[in-house]
């Protein structure tokens, strides 16, 4: 006797991982927690932690799209309304864990940028205008880790969260679609991105350590990095050949390595012959 069906398997699966990935993120993001209180980090990291919680809300949402949104008994308005903004109420439990951690608290503009991602996610399921752009990822260490382990992440994983030094949100454009015309080869993107670089804390690089130790490295610039690339069309490329569809199916969600040209406002026009 079957008990569940295929789409309440994978809704248990994918409810799992969820609760371990809470587990994780608390473990990897918080130290001590104490009462509920608000924080205004507006205008911390360069922005570059606004974007995160867009592109999370986004995708968050169109996944959620993708996945159980085909229901019989759901008419598309009520598809597109209510998994498209599943990801804003994915995130809210780490917003409210936020409110409760020693180190951050409950962040309006976090709220805000996740509810931007779930409209945007909304608009690229729902108009043709819009589905021509897609957010992407992508990260890379830095030595700025290892100044500020504690801050922005001892391991790999936490540094992919935590250190803005590496993170580059993109917006990869389909131009094709965009001019409803072939211009470029149907399975490249032009992308634009954005980073910052020189960030050992939220709105300075001056803090105290453990020991109580004033720490200041006030002389390293806090940079922001805007770059143009190219990107694949992964919906194009992936067929039915299995191998090749889950070898391109991470960049989906993350930019694929290409040759980028970076304006820098500190170093001037820089040229990455890999950029990633």
């Amino acid at each position: 006797m079957e008990f569940f069906s295929n789409r309440q398997r994978l809704s248990i699966i994918l409810g799992v991982g969820y609760l371990l990935f809470l587990g994780w993120l608390s473990s990897a993001w918080y130290s001590s927690f104490t009462s509920f209180h608000f924080f205004d980090d507006l205008f911390e990291w360069e922005y570059l932690d606004k974007l995160g919680h867009l592109y999370t809300a986004f995708y968050g949402g169109l996944f959620s799209y993708q996945l159980f949104g085909d229901a019989k008994n759901l008419n598309p308005i009520a598809r597109k309304k209510w998994f498209c903004f599943l990801g804003f109420g994915l995130l809210l439990p780490a917003e409210i864990l936020d409110g409760f951690s020693l180190n951050y608290g409950f962040s309006p503009a976090d709220l805000l940028a996740n509810g931007i991602g779930s409209i945007f996610c909304y608009g690229y399921v729902s108009y043709k205008t819009v589905s021509c752009y897609a957010p992407k990822f992508s990260f890379h260490a830095t030595a700025f880790s290892v100044m500020r382990p504690e801050m922005l992440g001892s391991t790999f994983l936490q540094q992919s969260l935590k250190d803005y030094n590496g993170q580059t949100y993109w917006l990869s454009v389909d131009i094709n679609s965009m001019f409803n015309k072939k211009i470029l080869p149907h399975w490249l993107l032009i992308t634009v991105g954005y980073g910052a670089e020189g960030l050992l804390g939220g709105h300075d690089n001056v803090w105290q350590n453990a020991q109580g130790e004033t720490i200041d490295y006030s002389n390293i610039a806090r940079t922001k990095r805007f770059f143009i690339s190219v990107d694949l069309n992964i919906g194009s490329l992936r067929t039915r050949n299995k191998i090749y569809s889950y070898l391109l199916a991470p960049f989906v969600l993350l930019k694929f390595p290409a040759p980028a040209i970076e304006f820098n406002a500190e170093r001037g026009i820089i040229f990455h012959p890999v950029y990633f």
